[in-house]
């Protein structure tokens, strides 16, 4: 299984805690797949548009021969997946959407493309501090995690890089929309989301649902964007998803 990666501020997978901040959601995957854990590439030249993303994942995952593959994607890796999906059939076999839909809601976008611009300003601490206040709930604690990913700063940016691929990858997502692509998912397809997910929204979901023929989809109540991943019930949907057809191993 190809596990794409939210949106973060990191490249790569060799940034200190990656492992261990991505390992729960892995977890339930790993238990029936060899999971591989891939995170946007540094260096993304501006304008790389959502086929361009999937390209490179597609042939990657050809790379590796054996023929298709079960994709997961979470957040931003969902429209990447989803890309993927509907560009290159042959190297999709299951496909799982956490916390994701067929385009961005509003609140979602106007806050990527907040961070993005003042990425391309220069002005990366400020992006950051955009970025982690938007993540949390109003009235929560917002003000905090801004002053800390200001704090952070330095040392998220200590490798050199200035977050323009991250501003790539949210200018990419920003045009994506499911509707538009030439071709429908074929894919069976999973997905996973929670009412209370402020960045895409019940009826994106739904429609997301509706645009994916023979598409399951999962609501789950009072759960936000990230919050879906803690709910007891989402590892056994994920399980019951990845074996239904399984051969006996």
């Amino acid at each position: 299984m190809l596990f794409v990666a939210g949106l973060s501020p990191e490249t790569g997978v060799e940034a200190p805690g990656t492992e261990r901040m991505n390992a729960p959601l892995l977890r339930p995957f790993a238990k029936r797949r060899r999971v591989i854990f891939v995170n946007r590439r540094s260096g993304l030249p501006r304008g790389m548009s959502m086929g361009g993303l999937a390209e490179e994942h597609a042939d990657a995952i050809r790379s590796l021969g054996g023929g298709p593959v079960d994709v997961a994607g979470i957040s931003t890796g969902g429209s990447i997946a989803q890309q993927l999906a509907a560009d290159h059939p042959d190297v999709v076999d299951r496909l799982v959407l956490l916390s994701t839909a067929c385009r961005l809601g509003p609140e979602g976008r106007a806050l990527q493309r907040r961070v993005a611009a003042r990425i391309r300003r220069g002005a990366s601490r400020q992006a950051l501090a955009v970025m982690m206040a938007g993540i949390v709930p109003p009235r929560r604690g917002q003000i905090a995690a801004a002053s800390l990913a200001w704090l952070a700063g330095p040392r998220l940016l200590a490798g050199g890089d200035d977050l323009a691929d991250m501003a790539t990858t949210i200018e990419a997502e920003d045009a994506f929309d499911l509707a538009t692509c030439r071709n429908p998912i074929q894919a069976r397809t999973l997905i996973l989301a929670g009412s209370a997910d402020r960045f895409y929204g019940r009826e994106l979901f739904a429609e997301t649902a509706r645009l994916i023929p023979g598409s399951r989809l999962r609501v789950f109540e009072r759960r936000g964007h990230i919050t879906v991943t803690m709910h007891p019930e989402w590892s056994r949907e994920i399980e019951r998803f990845i074996t239904e057809g399984d051969r006996p191993a």
